[in-house]
């Protein structure tokens, strides 16, 4: 846990001005019909606005599609994955407060950055999160898929105890728990662009039910983030 951040370094994060706030800045929108029984948390990527699903429409695509859920949106920038933040802001500011109002599950979407970020909140607190909705996720170095490419897969490769503390290798046990187990399999979907240029999406893919997962041309973009999104409505899994 303690080099999950190693990854995010940046000289200029500071100057950007982009210090952790507590509690952290949040966007809500609320199901027309309340109270609603359901939550998605909405995590953005790396250098998004603190509109930024304002700016796509996401929350204008989900109720197209008749979506009754509530949505939160929390400004998960840069600055909080730097400074190890992010997971207990996230818990104390949305998770917590989401648990006291009675939702029947509470579920999280991440984008790119955000992906990683839902991913590291569900191992932290796997207890709290329904399912898991990746789009172009960040999925670490390519040297560990690699690795879990020459293992055979997913399933087959096993953490090794001297990487047990390193981000990159954890999400994958993290995710590897997820497949294994049947219930909490059929909560993990996984969107991509087949020219994204980001790595280790085909790795993740080929352990999940392919009725889970959503390939679509184009590269990480946020008009094919956006595309995903409404695919995923489409197909049923929101």
């Amino acid at each position: 846990m303690k080099r999950y951040l190693v990854l995010l370094i940046s000289p200029f994060l500071f100057s950007c001005g982009l210090y952790p706030q507590a509690p952290m800045q949040i966007s809500t929108f609320p199901a027309d019909k309340q109270p609603a029984k359901h939550l998605i948390v909405l995590l953005s990527g790396r250098g998004a606005s603190d509109s930024y699903f304002e700016d796509n429409e996401w929350v204008e695509i989900a109720r197209k599609y008749g979506s009754e859920v509530d949505f939160i949106a929390p400004y998960a920038h840069f600055g909080y994955y730097m400074s190890q933040s992010l997971l207990p802001r996230l818990n104390e500011d949305v998770i917590m407060p989401a648990k006291k109002r009675g939702y029947q599950t509470i579920s999280i979407a991440g984008i790119s950055m955000g992906g990683l970020g839902s991913i590291l909140y569900s191992n932290k607190f796997p207890n709290d999160i329904d399912r898991i909705y990746l789009v172009s996720p960040y999925l670490g170095k390519d040297e560990v898929h690699e690795q879990i490419r020459k293992a055979g897969g997913l399933k087959q490769w096993q953490l090794k105890k001297e990487d047990a503390a390193d981000w990159n290798y954890f999400i994958w046990q993290r995710l590897k728990v997820i497949i294994q187990d049947p219930e909490l399999k059929k909560k993990i979907f996984l969107g991509y662009g087949e020219q994204d240029g980001l790595e280790g999406h085909d790795v993740l893919a080929q352990a999940l039910p392919q009725q889970q997962v959503i390939t679509l041309p184009g590269g990480h973009k946020d008009v094919i983030f956006a595309e995903i999104w409404k695919h995923m409505y489409q197909q049923g899994f929101l």
